[in-house]
């Protein structure tokens, strides 16, 4: 999907669906750590937004941009 490059890092958004947690997400992948470090999950069951975050250092600006695309993606 779309790849960012902030703070001399390079991060890539990807969208998917989850059966067994009922509802879809929007990760903010690491390339070159190799591991997602932050997700948002619209629930299909409750009609809730969740954000969950794997590690403390991610720039604000990537945090931020995986909130807007999840406005717009997931709801």
């Amino acid at each position: 999907m779309e790849v960012i490059n902030i703070e001399a890092r390079t991060f890539r958004l990807t969208h998917g669906s989850d059966v067994q947690r009922d509802g879809m997400y929007l990760e903010l992948l690491d390339i070159d750590a190799r591991k997602a470090v932050a997700e948002v999950f619209y629930s299909d069951e409750t009609g809730r937004m969740t954000f969950w975050a794997r590690e403390e250092d991610i720039p604000f600006e990537a945090v931020e941009l995986l909130i807007e695309r999840s406005k717009q993606l997931l709801l």
